[in-house]
């Protein structure tokens, strides 16, 4: 792995995600969400894998969910479930309101390859995270394990399948 970058954001994101990793022990496990927004797709490594529209998910239960998640980093996520977003996103002028995507698809589907490595980095971000790294150093051995993979010539752009 690379060497990690250091975490310049805002120090309440670094807290906000600790507290949710602390708690993850006291999670309900019958806790349930489902609707027409999430579709199953398949089993992986452990886990359900669903897309999602996350247009609806930023609408109704977390305003900077971006293109994917689980459950040590979204409160709202069962612990067995990874989510994936059906669609790249532009709904708004602040930076949170668009996906980081070189390009900005604004609302186009996600392609095949970029839902997969989507998922490859949730899998490997929680995975770390449970072992105890904190979300940063988690996410960029995740962003390494996605670089490796080959799915994208580049991960930050969704170069069409």
């Amino acid at each position: 792995m690379g060497k990690v970058k250091i975490d310049i954001r805002d120090r309440l994101w670094a807290e906000l995600e600790l507290n949710i990793q602390r708690r993850v022990d006291k999670k309900d496990r019958t806790f349930l969400l489902r609707g027409r927004w999430k579709k199953y797709k398949r089993a992986q490594d452990g886990f359900n894998v669903y897309a999602v529209d996350g247009s609806w998910i930023r609408n109704n239960l977390c305003c900077y969910f971006g293109h994917g998640g689980h459950g040590l980093v979204h409160e709202f996520i069962p612990l067995e479930e990874i989510w994936v977003s059906t669609k790249h996103y532009l709904e708004g002028d602040q930076d949170s309101e668009r996906c980081n995507c070189e390009g900005r698809f604004g609302n186009q589907m996600v392609s095949k390859s970029y839902f997969d490595s989507t998922v490859i980095h949730e899998i490997e971000e929680f995975k770390e995270m449970r072992k105890g790294k904190r979300y940063w150093q988690a996410h960029q051995i995740a962003l390494q394990k996605e670089i490796k993979s080959g799915l994208l010539k580049n991960i930050f752009s969704d170069n069409r399948d």
